[in-house]
């Protein structure tokens, strides 16, 4: 049985709170999966839409829909990581998961592995790490020194505003996202991706 066992595939299912998120995880895996050294254990990304009954519905995907997959095709769901924008905790409730709690659940449904990634402070800000690859997507001709906004919502507002466009979440972030390098945004976050790149098996030199 141990040895069936070790056999089984094993995957990685990445929570997002939001399209954006969706979209900007897709386009960093696809990166991975291009300049990895080893191949990627499978993973598939959900999509929760929202903050708003995280744990609720993250726990229903996984007892009502991965698990029973997992269990009729015989591989194994080795590692849950739950993305999230911190600015929702630092204008509303911190407590509105309780990690603790959550981590212990997913544990008991047989998942060891449980990653905590906070998007600090919104999935704008890691957009904006990429400024020169946003400003050529706008035909932009210098990259402004400073932008209005206090979050990276706004301030990925006003640049859009610089060339008279209007930014727009979601899946129309889809074509911004395919111009920027992904090869930055990965470094600048790298200590954040650390533990999703392990789980994924990602390995760059």
């Amino acid at each position: 049985m141990a040895k069936q066992k070790e056999t089984r595939a094993l995957q990685v299912v990445i929570f997002v709170e939001g399209d954006t998120d969706e979209v900007l995880f897709k386009a960093l895996i696809d990166y991975y999966r291009t300049v990895s050294k080893t191949e990627l254990r499978p993973y598939r990304i959900c999509n929760l839409r929202g903050v708003t009954r995280y744990t609720s519905k993250l726990i229903a995907k996984l007892q009502n829909e991965y698990l029973p997959e997992a269990k009729k095709k015989g591989y194994q769901i080795q590692t849950i990581c739950c993305s999230y924008d911190t600015d929702v905790f630092e204008v509303r409730s911190p407590l509105m998961i309780n990690w603790d709690i959550l981590r212990k659940t997913v544990k008991r449904m047989g998942i060891q592995e449980f990653i905590q990634l906070g998007i600090r402070s919104s999935i704008e800000d890691w957009l904006l790490s990429d400024m020169e690859g946003i400003c050529r997507y706008l035909n932009l001709t210098t990259i402004p020194k400073s932008l209005k906004g206090n979050n990276g919502n706004a301030k990925l507002t006003d640049l859009y505003g610089h060339a008279k466009k209007v930014y727009q979440k979601g899946c129309q972030a889809r074509e911004l996202v395919d111009a920027l390098r992904m090869e930055i945004i990965r470094k600048k976050h790298a200590d954040d991706l650390s533990e999703l790149e392990k789980a994924l098996n990602v390995t760059i030199q």
